[in-house]
């Protein structure tokens, strides 16, 4: 959940554009930049680093381009019905890329089949597209002048840090002997842990870490035998000038890193002995900063993210791919719901259109509950919004202000469930549709029939093209993994961390991961397993799962209620990272969980150490340390299993 003040300034920026836009435009224009601001809005609050102004900048062309095309072929309506089908079936494939790409993709479509059947002229094409676009850069803007509150606390610490480091290096060399034991603020840590997250990107996992590898680098330098040779202090000098130009946060910051990082490669070459590796070591972790930092650094051009994309899309195009039958299934069952709007007697049938869009998603591990869930949570959006119109009549700015509304209760509601943000925005869609007079005056059973029409078409598109049995198998088995994980950091967490209704919690993982595993069970008694392989590898998983599972079952049995007193603050960052190497970063929908098992034996490892500082005889502590080399070992077996890629 982003903090409210960048929340309220979107949102703002959204209800503004869009209350212009319908004074001085038309009705038409102003749904669009609801639309394309709200979703632009949602990209660049995403929780990762760098690369946000590139992020909504490509969004927002996408959705101009979609309204482009919606604009030139609205008036001819088989024209319009093929259009619609090609672009869903390229916004399916988006799903390859991330879940946050396949929703803007939707966002895109969604865009795309609300356009009015109006003769195309160049005002009514070209003045939509350009204001749809400008919508999202208006949020591009705001991020870039007014970043989250959050982020500015973790810049202004990261700059401190890499600052205390610069002159951390510039010491080598000068005086060995006087090294502070630390020199970097507590703080830098503690503004990145979230104890309240349950994972973010991988890109974005331990802001705090990139520094403190740094330190221990230079420490190892100051502590090389070779410290007072002349090339290993203009080496250090050149890391000096890297590391703040790094820290800068003026418009220089980019070109002098860069030009830094040239001059630190020219001194590395000189090296030689132990401290030549220290200095290459230095010098890929200084790069790895800047990338992060400066996310276009020695791009050649802007469009690499957009070709890199191309590439995962195109290594999905087989017929087995989660991603390639997912969007052959939106692409047909969109089809399907504009065709009925456009020549069969429904009123208001874009709504089946949007149902399939919201509904839809390449989850073959929980399709039909999800969708399910999904399509009452839209009904039940759609009575309340109804209820609200039914005695207020909102048309206009009035309908943009409800909608806007309904925006900031999806955020709010995000983390409560699928279920809870399909309420919210089934509701923002009913009011964002009431802006423009072409897609208001819907009734309450003119919309609940469309949805009901639209989810039928989802599920059937399901049944019609199921995914591949054994990636079934496969992205289940991922499913189990995860939840596994969410159990095991949960219960590790309320060692370290005084959780909210802890023993709740606790219960609560346990049960996602029993109802992962009874799903992962009963795909497996769906697969043909006619191979040796396939079962060998069956065996081998719910083994090492099912170590996974005893040592969080002997975790909770020595779970004190709370955290013990004599934890030093190492140990509990110790333990952070832990948790952080051991959920990880997100699956792509085109592949199952997988674990990270270099990162997740250092963390181990880190723990074992610092468990060694913690005085006094604590039982739980050995408990604790002792179940998370288990769990370590059992997780390092599973990623060791090669998956089968037939089942017969």
């Amino acid at each position: 959940m982003p903090d409210g003040g960048a929340v309220a300034r979107s949102l703002f920026a959204v209800l503004a554009t869009t209350v212009l836009v319908l004074l001085w435009i038309s009705g038409p224009a102003a749904l669009w930049v609801a639309g394309a601001g709200a979703v632009a809005g949602a990209i660049g609050l995403q929780d990762s680093p760098g690369g946000r102004i590139a992020r909504v900048g490509i969004a927002s062309v996408q959705m101009g381009a979609a309204v482009l095309l919606g604009t030139l072929t609205a008036s001819f309506d088989i024209v319009f019905v093929v259009a619609v089908a090609l672009w869903c079936f390229v916004a399916g494939l988006q799903w390859a890329v991330g879940g946050n790409a396949g929703l803007v993709g939707a966002g895109a479509t969604a865009l795309l089949v609300v356009a009015p059947p109006v003769a195309p002229t160049v005002a009514s094409v070209l003045l939509p597209t350009l204001l749809t676009i400008a919508a999202g850069g208006v949020q591009a803007a705001l991020i870039a002048i007014w970043p989250p509150q959050r982020w500015r606390t973790q810049r202004e610490a990261l700059s401190d840090a890499y600052r205390a480091l610069a002159d951390e290096a510039r010491q080598i060399g000068a005086d060995a002997g006087s090294a502070a034991a630390h020199i970097l603020d507590p703080s830098l840590r503690d503004a990145f842990i979230d104890t309240q997250a349950s994972r973010r990107p991988e890109a974005y996992h331990g802001g705090h870490r990139p520094p403190e590898r740094i330190l221990a680098t230079l420490r190892a330098l100051r502590e090389s035998p070779g410290v007072k040779d002349d090339d290993v202090t203009r080496m250090s000098e050149a890391a000096a000038e890297v590391l703040d130009a790094i820290a800068g946060q003026d418009h220089t910051a980019r070109r002098d890193t860069e030009h830094g990082l040239v001059r630190l490669d020219a001194t590395v070459t000189r090296l030689s002995g132990p401290e030549e590796a220290l200095a290459q070591r230095l010098s890929r972790q200084l790069r790895e900063v800047a990338k992060l930092r400066f996310p276009d650094l020695n791009r050649a051009d802007l469009i690499s993210p957009v070709r890199n994309a191309a590439q995962v899309v195109r290594s999905h195009m087989t017929l087995t791919s989660p991603v390639l039958r997912h969007a052959i299934r939106l692409s047909g069952a969109v089809a399907l719901g504009v065709a009925a709007d456009r020549f069969a007697p429904v009123a208001h049938g874009h709504w089946i259109a949007l149902t399939v869009l919201m509904v839809l998603r390449p989850e073959t591990a929980h399709t039909y509950t999800r969708c399910v869930g999904r399509l009452a949570g839209i009904a039940a959006g759609v009575v309340a919004a109804s209820a609200i119109a039914a005695v207020v009549h909102p048309s206009g700015a009035v309908a943009a202000l409800l909608a806007t509304a309904c925006v900031a209760v999806t955020y709010a509601v995000h983390r409560t469930g699928y279920i809870a943000g399909s309420v919210a925005l089934a509701a923002a869609t009913v009011f964002l549709l009431d802006i423009d007079a072409a897609t208001s005056g819907a009734t309450l059973e003119d919309r609940l029939f469309s949805i009901i029409i639209g989810g039928g078409l989802a599920v059937v598109a399901h049944v019609a093209l199921p995914d591949h049995a054994l990636t079934r198998l496969h992205q289940r088995a991922g499913e189990l993994l995860k939840s596994e994980i969410d159990y095991a950091a949960t219960v590790i967490k309320a060692y370290v961390h005084a959780l909210d209704r802890q023993s709740d919690t606790v219960t609560s993982a346990w049960q996602r991961a029993y109802r992962a595993r009874a799903g992962f069970e009963a795909a497996s008694g769906a697969a043909r397993v006619n191979t040796r392989a396939l079962r060998r590898w069956l065996r081998s998983y719910r083994t090492a799962l099912n170590a996974v599972t005893a040592s969080c079952a002997a975790l909770e049995d020595s779970l004190p209620p709370h955290p013990p007193a004599a934890l030093t603050r190492e140990f509990i960052a110790a333990v952070d990272d832990y948790i952080d190497a051991l959920r990880g970063a997100p699956a792509t929908p085109a592949a199952p969980w997988t674990v990270d098992v270099a990162a997740l034996t250092a963390a181990a490892q880190q723990v074992r150490e610092r468990a060694a500082g913690v005085t006094g005889d604590d039982g739980a502590l050995r408990v604790l340390v002792a179940e998370i080399a288990s769990i370590t070992r059992s997780l390092a077996g599973i990623a060791s299993i090669s998956e089968p890629i037939s089942a017969e």
